[in-house]
């Protein structure tokens, strides 16, 4: 756990410095953290709040995208 955390912390300084770039990691990290939920049948609910901020952070970098 403690290295999903160091992870997160990582993936949130490069959402600081490049949006876009940052986005898209994070976007790619929820997505599979949501699968492996629903794979196991597990907290489905926190499956689809994955789903729905992994969704926002493909937004966020698309938006920056433009942006820049």
């Amino acid at each position: 756990m403690m290295i999903a955390g160091v992870i997160e912390i990582i993936a949130g300084i490069i959402v600081l410095k490049k949006a876009e770039l940052g986005g898209y990691i994070v976007a790619a990290w929820l997505t599979c953290i949501a699968l492996s939920l629903l794979v196991s049948f597990n907290y489905l609910d926190v499956a689809v709040r994955d789903l729905v901020m992994a969704i926002a952070a493909f937004s966020l970098a698309r938006i920056a995208k433009l942006i820049d």
